[in-house]
């Protein structure tokens, strides 16, 4: 808990959505020295404003999710390595499904910021609609697991051939796998999250703060951030682990709207959680696909035909709780967020409206695969 005492002078390091909370009800103190903001603009660190025009915050490096592969598991499979998200939607990386295994270890969002940050990237780099088929694939291909830690090492042991992670997460697999587990930045697809400090609001050292917050910005800290956490910095951290990754996740992140899928999240979260990774709906989910998925290596269903069963997959549910029929748009997700992260009755009855709408949808397209064959 955020202590008001004087008993801290500076908060370093957590989530963007923390600092804009903060820096919102008055709880930080503005920096406000020119050598600190002269050095941050300098180096192209991300400089947070609050509603008076004062700086609030400094990201002094960054948190970048993607993805780690691990390449036996690809390779007992003929599988390249993806290149982007929506490769992994593509009916080629199903083979695993096909021998009983599954390609991805996806943790619940819920409980796996990693998850929840990828869920947010894929629906708005790619758009709501084609966004929910590629997640939808993905679950279809993936063990739904407990937390970021499970799914990082079912990548690093090759139980999965690929994982959404962290990139300290990617790093630690690649360590312990010996090599065949790879950190990969998704093309135009590496999600940023700004690891920032700021001062706090009854700072008794406000010069030793600055102090420090200015050494983080300078190329020893920025270097020592690199070697400590494997966060990314502004500054390029020469013969590191990173400095070898730098430019290709530099040059790979996507234009991520923090403020946009605060709007939504909690939805996304839970109808994901509902329609995708409940342990009914994704084995129901799984059972249409391998026989979509066989239907077509028979010839007895074209590829088009597969791309129009991954959209009847993935097309956003449509709702019915109580006696409203709703919709699972982008404009509902908005409507609802507060009450699905606040009420939980509302959010219980939200999941299982999804749940039924999910096995209804699924058993329909499973009857209608198994009367072509």
């Amino acid at each position: 808990m955020y202590s008001t005492g004087g008993l801290g002078d500076l908060i370093f390091i957590g989530g963007y959505a923390v600092y804009k909370d903060l820096c919102e009800r008055g709880l930080l103190a503005p920096i406000d020295d020119a050598e600190v903001l002269r050095v941050a603009e300098s180096i192209g660190a991300y400089i947070h404003r609050g509603p008076d025009g004062r700086v609030c915050f400094i990201a002094v490096s960054r948190t970048v999710f993607s993805y780690t592969v691990n390449s036996k598991f690809l390779d007992k499979y003929g599988l390249q390595v993806p290149e982007s998200w929506d490769d992994l939607a593509k009916p080629e990386f199903s083979k695993p499904l096909l021998s009983g295994e599954a390609l991805i270890s996806f943790p619940k969002p819920s409980k796996s910021t990693t998850a929840a940050r990828t869920l947010q990237l894929i629906l708005q780099k790619y758009g709501w609609e084609l966004g929910w088929v590629i997640l939808t694939m993905m679950g279809a291909n993936s063990y739904i697991v407990e937390s970021s830690e499970k799914a990082r090492d079912d990548v690093a042991l090759g139980i999965t051939g690929l994982a959404p992670t962290v990139l300290v997460y990617g790093i630690r697999a690649e360590i312990e796998s010996g090599g065949n587990a790879k950190f990969i930045a998704a093309k135009n697809g590496v999600l940023p999250d700004i690891s920032p400090v700021a001062l706090a609001k009854d700072t008794r050292n406000k010069e030793a703060a600055l102090a420090f917050i200015k050494w983080l910005l300078s190329p020893e800290g920025q270097r020592a951030l690199a070697e400590l956490f494997y966060y990314l910095p502004y500054i390029k951290p020469e013969d590191t682990l990173l400095g070898r990754i730098y430019e290709d996740v530099s040059s790979n992140i996507f234009n991520y709207d923090p403020e946009e899928a605060s709007r939504w999240e909690r939805s996304v979260i839970y109808y994901f959680e509902a329609a995708i990774a409940d342990p009914d709906t994704n084995t129901l989910l799984k059972k249409v696909w391998v026989k979509a998925l066989e239907l077509y290596s028979r010839g007895l269903l074209s590829r088009d035909d597969l791309l129009r069963i991954q959209g009847e997959l993935g097309k956003p549910l449509t709702l019915r709780i109580i006696v409203e029929t709703r919709d699972f748009t982008r404009e509902y997700a908005i409507e609802i967020n507060k009450s699905i992260a606040e009420d939980t009755l509302f959010r219980d009855k939200f999941m299982d409206s999804i749940k039924r709408a999910a096995i209804e949808r699924y058993n329909s397209i499973l009857r209608e695969l198994e009367r072509i064959g």
